[in-house]
């Protein structure tokens, strides 16, 4: 009796071991992302097939409903290792690559306490019973709507995975199609078995049958770690050769015999993956017979080789990968070939071109600097060294980068950084800043894409002096806005500042006065001493307002002798100080002349805008205009102040 039940357990506690073992052995590729799916893949079975084994021992429905719980358990996880074992497998090949399949667990534990708590909805198992054999008990039930659901549920995740498996065979290069293949095979046994089971193809029970498969799955699984390192040579086959490199790649193996090559390679050579496989790579490429001892443990230039091409000649660039196991024993190699016939034709036209240009940048009067697209230094002239005051050899500094050098010059470089990422990043072809320097020094910077033969090489930047010009520009513009004689804003700019000025008292209810001044007899002064006199007072009457005036308030001349003032945030009683200090800084104006000295005494009307009450910059000057009047109606030498309140204007001694 004993060895019958041997016999009849034997092959399920071979299958658990090997289960075991398997997990253990994929425990050790802790390095690898795939790795710790198929851990809870191995030990989920393991744990069905012994939950099992209790189940088929245990004769009291209650022990062995306990059993067939702990085996939905791992029924209900298996799906979900094996879907994120997938997942993780071909990470870069699916196209919902960043998806946690971690979150399957949370439907995966509902349907696990749905299963333990059966006893009391009793709707995943339905009249369940022991039924005896030979030797072993069988639990028999009817499938309840929770099995559905669990059925459901279980194999759309089985699908999904083995999809994936499916993708990633159609896109592997045929290098790596044995690897996927076999880890297909291992993973998809124990499904097929349970689907052909539950169509009747078989004539066995499901559960009698199910957990065997497991150690075979196991096993195949097993023979792949070994043999192809599974979860050693995926990122080689992932990252290394890609179908859609733009280089040739071809791999060989240790006989130097071609093993795979990607499309680029096929079309390289001219000829049908078949006729490459296995041949010799040095009777397909003009390679040196010691071409392999190159490759030492990273990517290493070999040569430069040549190939004809439809009529021309392509030039290559040859780099080497040798292909390591852990354990440093040569698998293969990785051959990559770079076209570089471009390169070549640019750098002998660059030579042809740069001497040319080297001629031309000497004999600018501007300051030019060539980049390179690494931005490096190519030429650059004395002008510019000039310009910039830069030390001799400053393209070479270590510590400075040499666009750095150049806005370390700049006293806002911003504007040129910004140019600069224009032309760079943006792909701009031609653009200009003005630039103001350290050294008092204003330059027009114009950036332009340089190119040769149409195909862009780098950057040229032209630095033109523009000292002189921007001097002549700002003496323009302040003749255009200032008195010649006496050297205060014109009448047309005073219009303008004190427009923007009441605008803003308006905007915010902020007070602004206006001060209108006249020489007082100023007829008398150019009769008795004579014009170049009477200029003479008026440019010492602005320079004594300017003086006594606060540094946010303006003046400016309104016509003949007369002058005006802005004085904003300014109240009237402010405003009858301030006027009233101008007059007293006038009266000590005294120039002398062959007819004695010359003293002025200066009206002043003020007419000041009240917050809330609405009035145009007209208004407001006629209103001191009316007041200047009062002043010199009274006496001259005096203030009035204009009252909108009782329209009238008194005097003020």
């Amino acid at each position: 009796m004993i060895l019958r039940y041997i016999v009849g357990l034997l092959p399920y506690l071979i299958s658990a071991g090997i289960c075991i073992w398997v997990g253990r052995l994929a425990t050790t590729r802790k390095q690898d992302i795939a790795s710790r799916a198929l851990v809870g893949l191995a030990y989920s079975e393991a744990v069905w097939i012994i939950s099992y084994i209790f189940q088929i021992l245990s004769r009291q429905i209650e022990i062995n409903l306990f059993w067939n719980n702990l085996q939905f358990l791992a029924a209900s996880l298996l799906p979900v290792f094996y879907f994120g074992f997938a997942l993780d497998y071909n990470y870069r090949q699916i196209p919902f690559k960043r998806f946690n399949w971690n979150y399957l667990f949370i439907p995966a534990g509902l349907l696990v306490l749905f299963i333990w708590l059966d006893g009391i909805h009793g709707l995943f198992r339905v009249n369940p019973q022991i039924v005896p054999s030979d030797l072993f008990y069988h639990l028999k039930f009817q499938n309840g709507a929770l099995y559905g659901v669990f059925t459901i549920y279980t194999y759309t995740l089985i699908t999904l995975a083995t999809l994936f498996f499916v993708v990633k065979y159609i896109g592997a290069p045929r290098l790596f199609r044995r690897q996927v293949a076999t880890l297909l095979i291992g993973t998809v046994i124990p499904w097929l078995v349970s689907i052909i089971t539950a169509l009747g193809l078989i004539p066995l029970e499901l559960h009698d049958i199910l957990p065997l498969t497991f150690g075979v799955s196991n096993l195949i699984i097993a023979w792949s770690l070994f043999r192809h390192h599974l979860l050693d040579l995926v990122p080689i086959a992932r990252d290394t050769l890609f179908e859609n490199l733009s280089d040739a790649v071809i791999v060989v193996d240790t006989s130097k015999r071609v093993l795979d090559a990607n499309p680029a390679a096929y079309a390289l050579l001219s000829a049908p993956a078949e006729s490459l496989i296995g041949r010799e790579i040095t009777s397909l490429l003009p390679l040196a017979d010691n071409w392999a001892d190159f490759g030492i443990g990273r990517s290493t230039q070999i040569t430069q080789i040549s190939l004809p091409a439809k009529g021309t000649t392509q030039y290559y660039q040859v780099k080497v990968n040798r292909l390591l196991q852990d354990n440093g024993e040569l698998s293969g190699y990785i051959i990559t070939l770079h076209n570089i016939t471009e390169q070549k034709q640019v750098e002998v036209d660059l030579r042809r071109s740069m001497a040319l240009l080297q001629a031309t940048v000497e004999s600018s009067a501007s300051g030019l600097v060539v980049f390179d697209q690494d931005l490096n230094v190519i030429l650059h002239n004395q002008r510019l060294v000039e310009l910039f005051d830069l030390p001799n050899n400053w393209q070479n500094q270590i510590d400075h980068h040499p666009l750095d050098m150049l806005a370390q010059k700049m006293t806002d470089a911003s504007p040129f950084l910004t140019a600069l990422e224009n032309i760079i990043q943006h792909s701009v072809e031609e653009t200009s800043v003005a630039l103001d320097l350290h050294s008092g020094v204003t330059v027009d910077c114009l950036m332009t894409t340089y190119r040769l033969e149409g195909k862009q090489i780098g950057w040229l930047f032209s630095f033109r002096d523009m000292t002189e010009r921007k001097l002549a520009e700002q003496k323009l513009h302040e003749l255009a806005i200032t008195d010649s004689l006496t050297g205060v804003f014109n009448r047309r700019h005073f219009y303008y500042v004190a427009q923007t000025e009441l605008e803003r008292s308006h905007r915010y209810d902020r007070h602004m006065a206006i001060i209108l001044l006249d020489i007082d007899h100023f007829k008398w002064i150019n009769d008795t001493f004579g014009h170049l006199v009477g200029d003479q007072m008026l440019q010492a009457l602005a320079q004594r307002c300017r003086s006594n005036l606060r540094v946010f308030d303006t003046i400016g001349r309104f016509g003949g002798e007369e002058f005006i003032i802005l004085l904003p945030e300014t109240c009237i009683k402010e405003a009858i100080v301030i006027a009233e200090r101008l007059r007293h800084a006038v009266e000590s104006i005294h120039i002398p002349t062959p007819k004695g000295k010359a003293s002025i005494t200066i009206s002043l009307g003020v007419a000041c805008f009240e917050p809330g009450k609405p009035i145009s910059l007209d208004q407001l000057v006629d209103a001191a205009d009316k007041a200047l009047y009062q002043a010199k109606e009274n006496g001259r030498n005096r203030v009035a102040v204009y009252s909108q309140q009782q329209d009238k204007l008194p005097g003020i001694e």
